[in-house]
């Protein structure tokens, strides 16, 4: 049986991780967007020379769903594919005008909250913050792997 006071706090910490996220859910559901949307306009201007490929790996959404946001915002104009001149395997995604006019008055404005949000923190609570939710990730992740183990190899204990 797990201490109630630790679990206790993992629920508490588990209803703050859903209200954060809902904090971006309902912002996109404001600037009537798919929350995907926001999210790529958002790494559009966080990293220009993307392609769909690290959309994926930033986003941590499948690639299916990845393909399908870009094809509307394709086909909206707010993005176009564009080879580089180095590889002609792989396309950047970019913003166009009417692209970059959009991330302008949603993920702009996004980023701005969070740097006001991120304000209210000192350096050092930012810089804590940070270390701890990167050690609680680490250790989650690593005990779903003993858990994965375990269910691929039935039989033996961790």
């Amino acid at each position: 049986m797990m201490d109630g006071s630790i679990q206790s706090q993992i629920v508490q910490f588990n209803l703050l991780f859903k209200r954060y996220d809902d904090i971006y859910r309902r912002a996109a559901k404001q600037f009537d967007m798919p929350e995907l949307t926001l999210w790529i306009l958002y790494a559009l201007r966080e990293k220009p020379d993307c392609t769909q490929k690290d959309l994926t790996d930033l986003l941590l959404q499948p690639k299916q769903s990845i393909h399908a946001a870009l094809k509307t915002l394709i086909a909206d104009g707010y993005v176009v594919l564009e080879h580089p001149e180095h590889n002609r395997r792989s396309k950047f995604i970019r913003l166009t005008d009417a692209g970059a006019a959009l991330a302008g008055d949603t993920a702009d404005r996004i980023v701005q909250a969070e740097q006001s949000a991120f304000l209210t923190l000192t350096e050092g609570e930012r810089e804590t913050i940070l270390s701890l939710f990167d050690r609680l990730c680490t250790a989650m992740q690593e005990a779903l792997r003993r858990i994965e183990h375990e269910v691929h190899t039935p039989g033996e204990t961790a």
